[in-house]
């Protein structure tokens, strides 16, 4: 399975995208994104549930 997220789908207008077999470097990548490009250094209750909701998965 792999797990995949649009940032755009979070944050609108950004081009970023991820992708990894592993769901929980999938969230790490997210949140390093996160702080890196925009500015956030908490992911508070409502940012992780926006993530959460935005990761499709898909068969490999």
């Amino acid at each position: 399975m792999t797990f995949r997220l649009a940032c755009g789908d979070v944050l609108p207008g950004c081009p970023a995208s991820f992708e990894n077999d592993d769901r929980s470097a999938l969230l790490g990548d997210v949140a390093s994104h996160a702080g890196e490009a925009h500015g956030l250094t908490e992911i508070t209750p409502e940012v992780l549930a926006a993530v959460e909701a935005g990761i499709e998965r898909t068969s490999a």
